[in-house]
């Protein structure tokens, strides 16, 4: 049993990610298009109905849209009661997941942790194999403490880092979109990334992998982010992959054991 995960897509245009251990397998949302579920589904040898469970963060589109095509393959869906509501799950499909309370699928030990986001009741997860631990946290307003220990107990963190603010406050979203994204229930910035990670990380003294996790394709570029929370990361003295998730595709693919590939220690500085 050895787990490996894999980026379906992130970013506005649909989420999800998948947790395969060979004995178990499950998707945290479906926000992607069915074909591209599909797809990347194959390139780990799966397809939708062999899925345990599918576990959602949120209602919203960019994490649900192949929701009703999981409906019809039957698949167990995970959710709090606010997002099952809210997404509209059916209820002979639907298991209720808490916040700070482990279930378990497989040999996958998943705990919802809480976050800020304009949902009805979002969340995280903390994955737990015998193996490695990953923390996803793909929505999020602002960095609580709760998440710190989360964080610093995982392998591969895969975290928002949707907006550099500059380019968010300069760019073209309507006032009403720019405070709603830069309110403690809409999105975190590249900065915010950064120093959530750097307190999480500092003095842990072991490399991770950083994925980072629904940019902005208005509001924010791939180079930048990763160079931003590198440099944050730089603080702790120990280096970090920090890889920008691309928002279409099915790579990168990260697998139990993989050593975090720390080539590039320090930032890009861009133009």
């Amino acid at each position: 049993m050895v787990l490996h995960i894999r980026s379906l897509g992130s970013g506005s245009s649909g989420n999800a990610l998948l947790l395969d251990t060979g004995n178990a397998a499950i998707v945290i949302d479906c926000g992607v298009g069915v074909r591209a579920l599909a797809n990347g589904l194959a390139a780990s040898g799966r397809s939708l109905r062999e899925l345990d469970a599918v576990f959602l963060t949120h209602e919203h589109g960019d994490h649900v849209r192949s929701l009703p095509n999981a409906v019809r393959a039957g698949v167990r869906l995970a959710a709090t009661a606010g997002t099952a509501r809210a997404a509209g799950v059916p209820s002979h499909l639907w298991e209720e997941v808490r916040v700070g309370r482990e279930c378990r699928v497989g040999g996958l030990t998943i705990t919802p942790l809480r976050v800020s986001h304009d949902a009805a009741e979002p969340c995280g997860y903390h994955v737990r194999s015998d193996d490695a631990a990953i923390t996803v946290v793909t929505d999020i307003g602002c960095g609580d403490e709760a998440l710190d220990e989360f964080l610093a107990a995982s392998d591969l963190i895969v975290l928002e880092a949707n907006h550099d603010e500059a380019m968010l406050r300069q760019g073209p979203y309507p006032a009403h979109l720019k405070r709603r994204v830069l309110s403690d229930v809409g999105h975190l910035s590249n900065a915010d990334c950064g120093r959530l990670l750097l307190r999480a990380l500092n003095g842990t003294g072991r490399s991770r992998t950083i994925w980072l996790a629904h940019l902005s394709q208005t509001n924010n570029r791939p180079p930048l982010a990763r160079d931003t929370v590198a440099r944050a990361l730089a603080a702790a003295g120990t280096p970090h992959e920090v890889v920008p998730l691309a928002r279409h595709g099915h790579e990168p693919l990260w697998r139990c054991g993989d050593r975090p590939s720390v080539a590039v220690q320090m930032p890009l500085l861009l133009s």
